[in-house]
């Protein structure tokens, strides 16, 4: 990791295999997902949050709906969005997994 620290309790596991961050969501969920895509991204690359903004690729508050719980509060299942975000590949699973690859 790059050692960055950034108001998140997300805590980016790093797998030197895939060269991948991965994030579990649901350990989060105090914290919007959006949030927590930018702060394992953050947490990925050492950029600062001024150097990136998640606006410019997908809507923050659509990503968060888009992964909620359902009206009647039960967890969404399956689903799968990935999109480039601060040089990296971002995908985020319907299970609340987040992976992070820096160098796509």
């Amino acid at each position: 990791m790059q050692g960055n620290s950034h108001d998140s309790d997300a805590v980016a596991e790093y797998d030197p295999e895939t060269g991948t961050y991965t994030v579990n969501y649901h350990e989060t969920s105090d914290i919007e997902l959006s949030v927590t895509v930018v702060h394992a991204v953050l947490e990925a690359t050492g950029k600062e949050p001024t150097d990136v903004n998640l606006n410019d690729v997908v809507q923050p508050d659509a990503l968060n709906r888009l992964f909620s719980h359902k009206h009647d509060d039960t967890a969404r299942s399956g689903g799968t969005l990935t999109f480039e975000f601060a040089g990296c590949l971002v995908t985020v699973e319907g299970d609340g997994e987040i992976r992070v690859d820096p160098n796509p």
